[in-house]
């Protein structure tokens, strides 16, 4: 049976699901063309999912009438996005960002789980965000080898951080023996990566234009590929930074207060933290990199503000390659 083309408005819904996704509890607002109808809170949990299904079904808010928006809640919004997707949902899936901007144009004050998930059904009706598709089994796949290279390498840091630490040589040798095993576990963790990414056409193609980027190497490229998926998912490159936390956040009050820009670190905290040191490497190597790093530094910006930036337009770069499907070229980013 050929599946059904999924609606692509909102505006062709009756009914408007706002879900504030937490850990182990979902909170659920139900609301038409006017307001909110029905409220409940279910577990984040598979005999949690089913009874929202069961709940939507039993308001008339089958997927062909309801639409279901949600923050992206730091993977705990996974499980219940893939079940609402597979029963033909219209499923969004919101940085944080855009619903907190949403939520100050409306002049919202009150904080509760319960007055997000309304916050969440209103935005979801009324602003059309893009609809979610889950990952590819290869995606799911890199991301998961990606993100078991980046615990394993947080934990070397830290195995190294305690050898240089300890004094007594018995503790030493038990650090440098698990400071070994870790090391070897990385080598075959990145020959793993490697492998699987040549074994996948597309992802293969998106990480090789990735690796045309000076900074950017084969790992560093699957952690993008693997953490920012498709880049239809976002609009432009701003937003691929945002999903990022890598946008800056202002602080202003008044005419008294006037805090430095600072990142805003609200998004994908794998991704962000993969940029860090291919940016460090593009200050000096990519020459649009470098050329926006100057400007910064003759403007008297502080070291980490000057790398912050630069992990940010190095994210830039890597969105509009893969968007465009070319190869990186200078010669498109000239003073930046």
């Amino acid at each position: 049976m050929e599946e059904a083309p999924r609606r692509s408005s909102t505006d062709d819904f009756a009914f408007s699901l706002g879900i504030d996704v937490g850990k182990t509890a979902l909170e659920l607002a139900l609301h038409d063309r006017e307001e909110v109808v029905a409220r409940t809170t279910v577990s984040n949990d598979p005999d949690g999912h089913d009874t929202l299904v069961s709940w939507l079904e039993d308001r008339g808010a089958q997927p062909e009438k309801a639409c279901i928006c949600m923050e992206a809640s730091g993977d705990f919004e996974k499980a219940i996005a893939q079940r609402l997707y597979e029963e033909d949902y219209r499923v969004s899936v919101v940085n944080p960002r855009r619903i907190k901007g949403y939520a100050s144009s409306q002049l919202q004050r009150t904080k509760t789980d319960s007055a997000d998930a309304a916050l969440i059904a209103r935005f979801g009706q009324r602003e059309d965000p893009r609809p979610w598709e889950p990952p590819s089994a290869a995606e799911s796949r890199l991301q998961e080898l990606t993100r078991a290279r980046q615990a394993l390498q947080k934990e070397k840091t830290r195995t190294q951080n305690r050898l240089d630490e300890a004094d007594d040589e018995a503790v030493r040798r038990a650090h440098r023996g698990l400071l070994k095993e870790i090391e070897r576990q990385l080598e075959d963790l990145e020959e793993e990566i490697e492998e699987h990414v040549e074994e996948d056409p597309k992802l293969r193609d998106r990480c090789s234009l990735l690796d045309t980027i000076p900074g950017i190497g084969l790992q560093t490229a699957a952690i993008v590929v693997g953490e920012l998926g498709s880049p239809e998912r976002f609009e432009s490159a701003r937003q691929a930074a945002a999903y990022a936390g890598l946008v800056p956040s202002h602080h202003e009050s008044g005419t008294s207060v006037r805090g430095d820009p600072r990142m805003s670190k609200v998004g994908n905290g794998r991704l962000r933290r993969a940029m860090y040191f291919p940016a460090m490497t593009a200050l000096r190597f990519n020459s649009a990199v470098k050329a926006f790093g100057d400007r910064l530094k003759e403007r008297g910006k502080e070291t980490m503000v000057v790398i912050g930036a630069a992990m940010r337009k190095l994210l830039h770069i890597c969105y509009g390659v893969l968007k465009s499907g070319r190869p990186f070229d200078p010669s498109l980013h000239p003073g930046t």
